[in-house]
């Protein structure tokens, strides 16, 4: 089966066109299958911006609907070319021509996408074609999106194998709450499976953790493949239209399916310090998206990398 992540922004309603309705929470989730294909949608709620970052970190595509001209959906915009999404379909309006969306999104990985109409079979013929990268040969790492409990089952998580492969009985580290764990058993589409692969969607029963240390942004990995630190050190780009200063101070980061506070100890126009409460989980590979809050115009201050000495 070809797994497909999909992010679906500015249409409250679409996603019920597109697939079945799965876990609610601040992120809504739809799924469809269809022959060989598995699409997982995932929709903010209210279009906040902490459930939008951490979804445009972890998808392989995007479908953006052009509903309305604000600053919210310029700041999607941002968000996606942050994190180098470059795969999906713009949609068109009565608020947004062809043409429009080619000034919006002009010189953003956004305006690779296609442009076409609120038509959901068409849209998914389109998604059907796309071929993201897998990287199966990697250690293994899963991000997680939500956990809870099963009566008769235990503790459970449910997210995306973003690299390697999963076995039943795996055991793992949990980070960041550094403990080792066990994979009692693996579902996808509700059937059980002995592995999944990179690109997957997976609810995992997890042996020797609370779903408290399993939230959201939580990793499960091969023992010592991935860092956490609580004080980084960043490569920066600013966001062009962020129009404030980079200064000390604290903030806000969206790396991974985490969202933290975050302390700017040291700030330059290329690099940052940052410091955590918490510890941070993260690859080389990891965008860190900087949002500030309390911004009257865009909330996106730019992104940044970690640089490893």
């Amino acid at each position: 089966m070809k797994h497909l992540t999909i992010g679906l922004f500015h249409d409250d309603t679409f996603g019920r066109e597109l697939g079945r309705k799965g876990t609610e929470s601040d992120i809504l989730m739809f799924n469809r299958k269809m022959e060989e294909h598995i699409f997982t949608f995932m929709s903010p709620l209210d279009d906040k911006i902490f459930p939008k970052s951490q979804i445009a970190s972890s998808i392989d595509a995007a479908i953006i609907v052009f509903s309305a001209i604000n600053r919210e959906l310029g700041e999607t915009v941002v968000i996606l070319d942050s994190f180098g999404v470059s795969d999906g379909i713009a949609v068109t309006s009565l608020y947004a021509t062809p043409e429009q969306i080619a000034a919006i999104t002009k010189d953003t990985s956004v305006g690779s996408f296609i442009v076409g109409t609120r038509d959901s079979a068409k849209i998914l013929e389109v998604l059907k074609r796309l071929r993201p990268r897998r990287d199966v040969d990697s250690p293994v790492m899963v991000v997680v999106d939500h956990s809870f409990s099963v009566k008769g089952v235990g503790e459970v998580v449910l997210g995306f194998v973003k690299k390697g492969i999963v076995r039943k009985y795996d055991t793992l580290s949990l980070l960041p709450a550094n403990k080792q764990v066990v994979v009692r058993s693996i579902q996808m589409q509700d059937e059980d499976f002995d592995q999944a692969e990179a690109g997957a969607r997976v609810g995992l029963a997890i042996k020797n953790a609370t779903i408290e240390e399993m939230r959201r942004g939580s990793v499960l990995c091969a023992p010592d493949s991935i860092k956490t630190s609580s004080a980084l050190d960043l490569s920066f780009q600013k966001n062009s239209f962020y129009p404030n200063e980079i200064r000390k101070g604290d903030l806000h980061a969206t790396v991974g399916m985490q969202t933290l506070p975050v302390t700017i100890t040291e700030a330059s126009a290329t690099k940052l310090s940052i410091e955590t409460k918490k510890p941070v989980v993260y690859t080389p590979d990891d965008i860190f998206l900087l949002l500030d809050l309390n911004a009257t115009r865009t909330r996106i201050m730019g992104k940044g990398q970690a640089i490893h000495n």
